[in-house]
């Protein structure tokens, strides 16, 4: 796939990333800002959404801080800007934000204006993974598949590879392609492995997954703000 294909498949993923949070039960003046800029982005004004979303994202809206950070990563209305991508983002990873700890890896792992670093990005990639987010979980396994930033480690490789793909099997959360994406990828990996160390791999995912279905039932009786990250960067 060519730079300008995935350059749009990102753009299309983050205009998706920001609709689904505008589903987020939220009360007060602070939902209503957040709608009527939501509203605005919409229909195309981001000029307007970012004017709605500043001063939510400046009293400490990690979610309108995130937002920001991700239009001025993808240049989405507004011209690519990477240290305001850097500053927005970083104020939301640090509140815990999913999308803004995923959008930090992006960040360190392409070298978005930064110099590129795999263990920084590593650390921000496994904050979003502790989250749930499969495309975290698919990232930092390619890190451990090709020791990049973190120690080679394919048995850790194929568990967060593995769990991604269950992730990504939710039917409501639009994450084919991650989850075709770290199937294959953990077959390759598997293709080197031995035995023990494949079936350790695999035996720490049935647990894992156990507990990642109580969560997940748990968030649709009580839904809580949803966590959704931008596509993985490619690594080359």
């Amino acid at each position: 796939m060519g730079m300008n294909a995935r350059m749009r498949r990102r753009k299309r993923r983050v205009l998706a990333a920001l609709a689904v949070a505008a589903l987020a039960l939220c009360i007060g003046p602070a939902a209503a800002d957040w709608d009527a800029g939501q509203a605005a982005f919409e229909r195309g004004d981001i000029a307007a959404a970012l004017e709605t979303w500043r001063p939510l994202a400046e009293e400490g809206d990690a979610r309108a801080q995130a937002a920001i950070g991700s239009l001025y990563i993808h240049g989405s209305g507004v011209a690519v800007d990477y240290a305001e991508a850097l500053h927005w983002t970083r104020r939301a990873a640090e509140q815990g934000d999913v999308t803004g700890q995923f959008n930090m890896g992006t960040i360190h792992a392409g070298g978005l204006g930064v110099e590129r670093d795999y263990a920084e990005a590593a650390k921000w990639f496994a904050l979003a993974a502790e989250q749930d987010d499969a495309a975290s979980r698919f990232n930092l396994g390619v890190l451990h598949a090709r020791g990049l930033g973190v120690p080679k480690d394919d048995e850790e490789a194929i568990f967060l590879l593995s769990t991604a793909t269950i992730i990504a099997g939710d039917p409501e959360a639009n994450l084919q392609e991650i989850g075709a994406a770290a199937e294959n990828y953990a077959y390759i990996v598997m293709m080197t492995m031995e035995e023990p160390e494949l079936t350790r791999a695999l035996k720490r995912t049935r647990a894992w997954e156990k507990e990642f279905l109580h969560r997940y039932l748990s968030r649709r009786i009580r839904p809580t703000e949803p966590k959704s990250g931008l596509d993985p960067l490619p690594y080359e």
